[in-house]
């Protein structure tokens, strides 16, 4: 019976203690679920360690906060009574009492003794908007800021132009979602919308042609001949470019050719001295002549200027020909070609040679094609010319420094290779133009019957050029 006895008690002592213990844990118990438990969120708020009042009225000023919307580069504001956004207090509290009911009861008791942790609760938050006021909203933003892609633009008091722009549409139904999470959200308050992007307009010629137009609609006596072609996208664009015009030097640069499809390097001492007077400031008529008779005609400069011709109608050039060597008196004989047939334009060439702005274009190109080791004048000359030779062709018209027409128009910097000529009614300039845009080539003819003043036609071929090259170096 003692020893009975004495379980009996230790029972007891041991019941205690456990009593003891219980009612310690529960005090503690009952003190923790003053504060709300870990992993406790509402509309993505943290609200772990709040009592139960400074969570609701946490997530109260949080949903009462304006929404950060971006449009693009444009932040704007959206206080949630745009929206009809209304938080609902009470419904909410008894949704955060319900998600806390398993963790203040006896499920939460043990846990908390046992010290096991409890599963997150997000709680959900009574917080409704007008669907109708917030797709309005959208619309407005769409209204004031969307735009429909831009074309390029000429700007003829700079001679420059407005490059084209791309287009921006508000995409409603994909920003919706975004932004009703930002409405129903107390912490994540910006909405960064969906834009769609339509391309830019790509570049067209014709801008540029509008843009010479207006340079030249003072000028209503002179008869313009432009020719561009770009050497990286082939685009080309021109004003009369298949009208005749006098040949003037020009012409030279078909004289260096045919003189470089004749012989191999290297030159005779002789022949490049009349390369370089033929090419170079001087551009010497004579030194052509020398170049017509002794190498490309064999003797005969009569044959050089035939043997010419025919090489530039092989080519395609079939505007392009020289009847006589330069300054010659006797009468040349009659040449038809097509642009000396039209009865529409006339600008009174003369009948020794002649050339069209797009003949002269494209025989630049295929030298400058040439010497990038392809184009028109390896595969219509395959055996008779090099790479190396067109580069040195375009270096003899690079020396042809001249401070005025085309290269007045262009930054000193560019490196220009051209040719110019001029009589009393004719000026013109032919040019390779190596811009930081691309190279391009550019023709530019000018004729005004009986005169024309070289003071009104140097600026007029340097406007033209320096629009022509805005055109081809825009800044996005």
């Amino acid at each position: 019976m003692q020893r009975k006895g004495g379980y009996i008690a230790w029972l007891i002592i041991i019941a205690a203690i456990a009593a003891l213990f219980l009612a310690w844990q529960y005090v503690g118990f009952r003190l923790s679920i003053r504060t709300l438990p870990a992993g406790t969120r509402m509309a993505g708020l943290n609200v772990e360690g709040m009592s139960r009042e400074q969570a609701l009225n946490t997530l109260e000023m949080g949903l009462a906060t304006p929404i950060e919307i971006t449009y693009r580069d444009q932040r704007l504001s959206l206080p949630p009574d745009t929206v009809e956004l209304r938080y609902d207090a009470e419904e909410t509290a008894a949704n955060l009492d319900r998600g806390l009911s398993a963790h203040r009861g006896l499920e939460g008791f043990l846990a908390y003794v046992l010290r096991r942790p409890i599963e997150p609760i997000d709680v959900p938050v009574a917080v409704r908007y007008s669907q109708e006021r917030m797709d309005g909203f959208l619309t407005r933003l769409a209204m004031q800021y969307d735009q429909p892609p831009q074309e390029i633009v000429p700007l003829p008091d700079t001679l420059t132009f407005r490059p084209s722009q791309p287009g921006y549409i508000l995409d409603i139904a994909s920003s919706r979602p975004r932004l009703s999470a930002a409405l129903t959200s107390a912490t994540d308050r910006h909405a960064s919308l969906i834009v769609q992007v339509e391309e830019a307009p790509p570049y067209d010629l014709t801008v540029l042609g509008e843009l010479w137009q207006s340079i030249l609609s003072p000028h209503p006596n002179i008869i313009p001949g432009i020719f561009v072609k770009s050497m990286q996208s082939g685009d080309e664009w021109g004003i009369n470019a298949d009208v005749a015009y006098s040949g003037l030097n020009l012409l030279q640069i078909a004289v260096m050719e045919e003189t470089y499809r004749a012989l191999d390097p290297p030159l005779a001492p002789e022949v490049t001295n009349w390369l370089s007077d033929t090419m170079g400031v001087t551009s010497s008529r004579a030194a052509a002549n020398s170049l017509l008779g002794n190498v490309i005609g064999n003797g005969d400069p009569y044959q050089g200027v035939e043997n010419l011709t025919t090489s530039m109608h092989y080519l395609g050039l079939i505007n392009t020909f020289m009847a006589t060597p330069y300054d010659e008196v006797n009468n040349p004989p009659t040449i038809v070609t097509l642009a000396n047939s039209r009865t529409d334009v006339n600008t009174q060439p003369t009948p020794a040679m002649q050339t069209t702005p797009l003949d002269m274009g494209l025989l630049l190109e295929m030298i400058y094609q040439c010497s990038q080791g392809g184009g028109a004048l390896l595969a219509a000359y395959p055996e008779q010319f090099t790479a190396s030779e067109c580069g040195r062709m375009i270096e003899w018209m690079q020396t042809n420094q001249t401070d005025s027409l085309i290269e007045a128009g262009v930054p000193v910097e560019t490196p220009v290779a051209h040719k110019h000529g001029f009589t009393s009614d004719a000026h013109a300039d032919a040019a390779l133009v190596f811009s930081p845009g691309g190279e391009f080539v550019l023709i530019i003819f000018l004729h005004q019957p009986e005169w024309l003043a070289w003071e009104n036609s140097a600026p007029l071929i340097a406007d033209i050029a320096t629009a022509t090259y805005n055109y081809f170096n825009l800044t996005p």
